[in-house]
């Protein structure tokens, strides 16, 4: 509920609570921390208890009730004693949908039956109310079945020729699907949460349905995705996180080669952590929030040791911003390219893009107010930039460029690599756009939603 950081001292007006204080919570409370702008408001059944996001402040003012000067502000624990709900009906409206917020949008989900219902283990008691103004505010999105009897998986060893594996549809789980795919198979994930922590051993192609929607979340048990004896894979269009942990971590010292596109990697120690004999081409990701707890490690990229194995990481047109480090190389051998590698400051030495050894081609990026050592000795390289890249809306984690005429457009726009390679196509009338840098920029930028 990023649009609330605006009005976040008019809660501290209200609600001064002094430090280890607690407060007590009722039923239809409304609370927040100190350190977010998110706002919930709580439900209690017994001894069940809900807290739900409210999504905007404009969906907060559709509620007479609420007032701003009522919101609590508490610690973390105790908020994290409250489950989140995203069950919610209209009112005067039986059906039951799931909400899947993204910033200050998101999509509402009609869960059709009792069966599927009960299949997802929802509980009724977890269903919050809300007027109409709120229930148009969603998108609407695909029906959320539950597959009560899912297709019996196929032996990978009873066929040779590839197909599509569906989740949740054939497999309840990404990693039930990976296990039955022989190489060639395409994973198709629908949109959801997936609390899992994968491994990807084989030549497959991983391809969410939404970029926004469809999240891997390794819940900081481990890596979300590990990857080895891979080596020729697809991962596109996921959100992918692990707390504390490595968001991808891909290590081998048999050759490991793939295209990992048109991700957020977000709230993980590190976003990509490569090893050893792994070849990967990054396009097209979002690289934010990604450092360790105490924010003095972690970050965006990190790439180590591969120089001895003749393999090159390539970073193409992606957005690495407000993580702790954004790049970090170490022994190995990477080409940059058009990239946003801006604000990536934390406790201590932090860097836009450091070599500590190996060697890097880097160009045609903007490397802007970083930390301590914003280069870390690598420089702008050819055609790079030093410059505010003007986001669209930083604080609703918006990467898009700002355009059009006058002194506000982005200095990123059309100034990325001028080979044809890298244009971001063209329009029906025919006029060709030379490269943008960052995540929106490039060929490969039609893969976002």
């Amino acid at each position: 509920m990023k649009k609330l950081f605006l009005i976040t001292l008019f809660f501290v007006l209200f609600v001064a609570v002094p430090a280890n204080a607690q407060v007590a919570i009722i039923d239809g409370d409304l609370i927040k921390t100190s350190t977010s702008n998110d706002v919930f408001i709580i439900k209690t059944v017994g001894i069940e208890k809900y807290k739900r996001l409210i999504l905007s402040p404009e969906i907060f003012n559709q509620y007479g009730h609420l007032r701003w000067e009522n919101i609590k502000t508490v610690s973390q624990s105790e908020i994290d004693e409250y489950t989140i709900s995203d069950l919610v009906r209209a009112v005067g409206d039986d059906k039951v949908y799931k909400l899947y917020p993204d910033g200050d949008v998101g999509e509402k989900r009609w869960i059709k039956t009792t069966e599927d219902f009960n299949g997802f283990a929802y509980k009724t008691n977890a269903i919050y109310e809300i007027n109409s103004f709120e229930h148009n505010y969603y998108t609407e999105g695909a029906f959320l079945i539950f597959q009560t009897s899912p297709t019996p998986p196929i032996s990978p060893t009873s066929r040779t020729i590839p197909t599509t594996l569906h989740v949740p549809v054939d497999y309840a789980t990404i990693q039930s699907a990976l296990d039955s795919s022989i190489n060639g198979d395409t994973i198709s994930v629908s949109k959801g949460t997936y609390n899992e922590n994968i491994t990807i051993n084989k030549n497959v192609k991983l391809i969410g349905e939404s970029a926004n929607y469809t999240t891997i979340d390794g819940k900081g048990t481990g890596s979300a995705i590990t990857i080895n004896g891979a080596s020729d894979f697809l991962i596109q269009k996921f959100v992918i996180k692990s707390q504390g942990q490595k968001a991808i971590y891909c290590s081998d010292t048999n050759k490991i080669k793939g295209t990992i596109k048109n991700i957020v990697f977000k709230d993980s120690e590190w976003g990509v952590y490569v090893e050893n004999n792994c070849e990967l081409t990054m396009l097209n990701n979002i690289f934010y929030n990604n450092r360790s707890v105490d924010n003095k490690n972690g970050g965006g990229i990190f790439i180590k040791n591969n120089l001895s194995y003749l393999v090159t990481t390539e970073i193409r047109n992606n957005t690495i911003d407000d993580n702790h480090h954004g790049i970090w190389i170490e022994n190995s051998k990477i080409k940059t390219i058009n990239n946003i590698v801006t604000s990536n400051v934390g406790s201590g030495t932090s860097t836009g893009v450091y070599l500590k050894s190996g060697e890097i081609n880097n160009s045609y990026s903007n490397i802007w107010r970083n930390g301590t050592d914003s280069f870390g000795g690598v420089g702008m390289g050819d055609g790079g930039i030093s410059l505010d890249p003007k986001f669209v809306n930083i604080r609703e984690r918006n990467y898009r460029l700002v355009w059009g005429d006058g002194s506000n457009v982005s200095p990123c726009i059309n100034t990325g690599h001028s080979n044809i390679d890298y244009n971001d196509g063209k329009l029906l009338t025919g006029t060709i756009y030379r490269n943008d840098m960052g995540a929106y920029g490039g060929p490969d930028n039609i893969g976002w939603d």
